[in-house]
């Protein structure tokens, strides 16, 4: 808010016009800081146009016909002691071929800044000049910061409820509103992506997608729109900011507030920032209302996803249209989480594209779009967490969780959570071939202590909760043997073990290896070693 500092208005007083045009050239006005805004030939005129073009300082001569210096000083000490106006007194210096000390004392009496004698000289005039400037800037400095925070302190009191009569004398006194004005509360608020996801990378956005830096990119944007226009004071609403437009800021533009946000996206644009939507609450006529204007650029922030394309929403445009704020469609996300886990890929792109289609439709407001993908990430956490799955491995995972509908995009949220589902759904594949690679591994263990026992692949399908021909089917596919294959090989091993090692009889080795029946022991046996167990004991025997 508030107006780039300039040159400093200086006006020239002196009934000589040669004297006025020698002074014009003789100082350096710009270096000093200064420019000339006007002369007046005496002091009646010097009234005049100290009204019409309130000066920063009056450089005067004393002697005028007429009104004289002096009384031209007197005059505008005495008006703004007494009537409260716009302007400030202005800074007096007067140049006087006299010198004479009452007018002096005169002088200091009614705080003129400085006494200079003629002939001018420019130096002197120059150093006075640029000590004056140094003065004016810190006073105008200081007053600038004081109306921005009286502007703030009044702003406040209009939004949040806490304004009466005198608020509004006190606003229509600072920023010289006119009965019957507009006023429009507009909401910005920053939608670029935070992150870039692809299947294996995320990138956090940098630092001027922020929040701190987002109310100085607003800044520059009014700022090129109404250069050296007062009270535009931008205040922030959590993660938006809010500005207040009067009539002075609609007028260049028709009073048609689609125009103005139109223009403000151009300049966001023009900046780099595609992402900025624009929420107008409902135009006001009396500062009394200001609270009204600012609680319905809240309100229009509801229609967010119905006006996605332009980024911009009139709550006046919009406040009759439906909007739905609890997600119910509980079908289509079970279809979603079922498709991830059957690992039908393209069907579930396609089904993520179709969710966010509803929601759009719908009119559902940004809160509940929130809620409803939260609720889905949370089902897909809980079939991974069952399946013992790592939810930290997966990249998009952060990204996804981080999304929110009050600085995002649907467009961006359909790209985070696809990627995130499609994530989801190959690390749950990856999941299973471990765990089933796992309980293959202590299948064979058990097999291996137990092999002894009366076991069979479909007692050992049911210890495991597993379907007995998929269980043959994955023994066979991670050692290459078939299970009975290589149930018979472990209990044949032992057998000749016990053969070579002990003097059991056949019977007993064939009851101790888990054979039920000695005679398909021996039949088992003649099979894979092409003799008897009584013919190998002996060949054993003889060789020893």
């Amino acid at each position: 808010m508030g107006r780039v500092m300039g040159m400093h208005r200086v006006l020239l007083v002196d009934d000589e016009v040669y004297a006025r045009k020698g002074l014009r050239k003789l100082i350096r006005w710009e270096a000093c800081g200064f420019e000339v805004a006007g002369e007046a030939n005496d002091g009646d005129e010097a009234w005049t146009r100290i009204e019409q073009l309130q000066p920063d300082v009056v450089i005067t001569d004393i002697r005028m016909p007429e009104t004289d210096g002096l009384e031209l000083i007197r005059r505008t000490v005495e008006r703004d002691e007494q009537v409260l106006t716009k302007g400030k007194q202005p800074y007096f210096i007067i140049v006087s071929g006299y010198n004479d000390f009452a007018y002096a004392q005169q002088a200091v009496r009614y705080g003129v800044q400085d006494y200079i004698l003629k002939p001018i000289d420019e130096i002197e005039l120059e150093g006075t000049l640029r000590k004056l400037a140094e003065e004016l800037n810190r006073c105008k400095h200081a007053e600038q910061t004081r109306r921005e925070q009286e502007y703030a302190r009044l702003l406040n009191q209009f939004i949040y409820g806490e304004s009466d009569a005198e608020t509004v004398e006190q606003w229509n006194e600072l920023t010289d509103t006119r009965a019957g004005d507009a006023l429009a509360y507009l909401l910005f608020e920053n939608n670029t992506p935070h992150f870039r996801v692809s299947d294996t990378v995320q990138e956090e956005g940098p630092d001027g997608w922020k929040g701190e830096n987002f109310v100085r990119i607003v800044q520059s944007v009014l700022g090129k729109m109404y250069a050296n226009r007062l009270y535009l004071h931008v205040k922030e609403h959590g993660e938006r900011v809010g500005v207040l437009l009067t009539a002075e800021h609609l007028r260049p533009y028709s009073m048609n507030l689609q125009a103005v946000a139109g223009q403000m996206q151009s300049c966001f644009a023009e900046m780099s920032h595609d992402f900025v939507s624009i929420y107008i609450g409902k135009v006001c006529y009396e500062p009394l209302l200001i609270g009204h204007a600012y609680q319905t650029a809240l309100k229009a922030v509801s229609y967010k996803f119905i006006s996605e394309n332009s980024g911009i929403v009139l709550y006046d445009d919009m406040q009759h249209e439906p909007v739905q704020w609890v997600h119910t469609n509980h079908e289509k996300e079970q279809e979603l989480l079922t498709l991830m886990e059957e690992q039908r890929v393209q069907a579930l792109e396609h089904a993520v594209s179709e969710w966010f289609t509803g929601i759009r439709t719908a009119n559902y407001a940004p809160v509940a779009v929130t809620s409803a993908i939260h609720q889905l990430i949370s089902a897909v956490l809980s079939i991974l967490k069952s399946a013992e799955a790592n939810v930290k491995e997966i990249p998009s995972f952060k990204p996804i969780l981080a999304w929110q509908a009050e600085r995002g995009t649907l467009a961006e949220a359909r790209h985070l959570l696809t990627v995130f589902m499609l994530d989801s759904a190959r690390k749950l594949a990856e999941q299973r071939q471990y765990n089933h690679r796992g309980a293959m591994t202590k299948i064979k263990n058990y097999i291996e202590a137990n092999y002894s026992s009366n076991i069979s692949l479909r007692s050992i399908a049911s210890k495991f909760y597993m379907n007995p021909v998929y269980l043959g089917q994955r023994f066979r596919k991670v050692y290459g043997v078939y299970f009975n294959d290589f149930l018979l090989q472990l209990r044949m091993e032992e057998a000749k073990k016990l053969l070579r090692q002990t003097d059991m009889r056949v019977y007993e080795i064939a009851e101790r290896v888990g054979f039920g029946s000695s005679d398909y022991f021996a039949t088992q046996f003649e099979k894979t070693e092409s003799c008897s167990p009584t013919e190998y004991r002996n060949r054993i025997l003889e060789e020893g």
